[in-house]
């Protein structure tokens, strides 16, 4: 293979294995799914053991991973009887898929144990002395900015999480502003 494309493929793989590792994934998972969706082929447990020199065990266990999450799927090759992946090519599936199970799923806990610590506190009320009901009173309004914020995360989530329509990014890309 020409030394040009090893080089973007290997930038590519490299830069999606970082940007899985910000997003709270392990960089081998991202390099799994980047050599995945780099390759035109569907690539077995061996070639990606081999591609990416990590053990057949990392790969198996995070091939794993990413199929839980919707980001890469086995295929059926005829005669083989190893297991090939494939990686979602749809982007946005794959991002609905991160946020329908993980983000919402966080943002729902923080909602519930903000109200819970606002009952406790208005529980509490009447055993508080006028300094802890001050204090206490802060910590409701503190708590109430927190919820808000929550609630509007809640919303975005949920209109993006709601519709099953795909974006077309070519249309976002096009916006004329101005």
């Amino acid at each position: 293979m020409h030394k040009s494309l090893v080089a973007v493929n290997d930038s590519t793989v490299a830069g999606i294995g970082r940007l899985a590792r910000f997003f709270g994934f392990s960089e081998v998972m991202g390099r799994l799914y980047g050599t995945l969706l780099l390759s035109p082929e569907p690539l077995s447990l061996d070639d990606l053991t081999q591609l990416l020199q990590i053990s057949k065990g990392s790969v198996s266990m995070n091939m794993r991973a990413l199929e839980r999450w919707g980001m890469a799927k086995e295929v059926w090759m005829r005669g083989e009887r190893k297991k090939y992946y494939e990686a979602e090519p749809e982007l946005w599936k794959v991002i609905r898929n991160v946020l329908n199970g993980r983000e919402r799923r966080e943002v729902q806990l923080a909602l519930q144990v903000l109200g819970e610590n606002v009952a406790r506190l208005r529980a509490a009320e009447e055993n508080l002395s006028d300094e802890e009901k001050a204090l206490a009173g802060f910590y409701l309004e503190r708590i109430d900015d927190l919820e808000a914020f929550f609630k509007v995360a809640q919303l975005a989530l949920e209109t993006v999480l709601g519709s099953d329509k795909t974006l077309d990014f070519d249309d976002i890309t096009k916006i004329d502003i101005g």
